[in-house]
């Protein structure tokens, strides 16, 4: 009974190893200006996240999460937040009205320490897949994607409204922006 009880108790501690502390997730970007490509980060500050309940694995567990993310909720990391509110009052008002956008993770490829993910993103009713490279190294998984935002309809509006806005562009706000997921693994 004991030795039942202590390999239950292993194969327990082993699920949880694999799966993801959701305490620890992390949504950043970041999109780019001016000629030269200057990237400018930011963060979602807070999201709605659910994840698979089955967490035997970490592809399990990954495989139909969603994730509400609110461009109110969007810090750019600038003191005086003038980017902050260029980004959400002027780009994400013409995109999509400030609405919310919709993650989903829909399909899982699982390596050794790395894999991808499909990420369904929906800005208004549109949506595009955005496959995500990630790594897992020091029991930190990081996922990697590139969004191209013309393939929203209003799209290069919304990046013409932002150049337009912020003198710091320098006339030029670029389609693509970059997507890390980041979070810790469970132990």
């Amino acid at each position: 009974m004991k030795k039942y009880l202590f390999l239950s108790l292993l194969a327990s501690a082993m699920i949880y190893a694999n799966g993801i502390d959701v305490k620890s997730v992390k949504i950043e970007f970041e999109g780019y200006k001016t000629p030269d490509m200057v990237g400018t980060k930011g963060v979602f500050k807070n999201s709605k996240l659910t994840f698979g309940k089955d967490s035997s694995s970490l592809s399990s567990q990954l495989k139909g999460a969603n994730a509400v993310l609110s461009p109110n909720d969007i810090d750019m990391g600038d003191n005086n937040g003038v980017i902050t509110t260029n980004i959400i009052e002027t780009f994400f008002k013409v995109l999509n009205s400030k609405s919310d956008i919709k993650v989903s993770f829909e399909n899982i490829v699982e390596g050794k320490d790395k894999g991808v993910i499909s990420a369904k993103v929906t800005i208004g009713k549109q949506s595009d897949i955005v496959p995500m490279i990630y790594n897992i190294k020091d029991g930190k998984l990081v996922a990697k994607g590139t969004l191209d935002l013309h393939t929203f309809s209003n799209g290069a509006k919304a990046l013409q409204a932002l150049s337009g806005v912020a003198a710091g562009h320098m006339g030029i706000s670029w389609s693509v922006v970059d997507i890390v997921f980041s979070a810790d693994l469970a132990k």
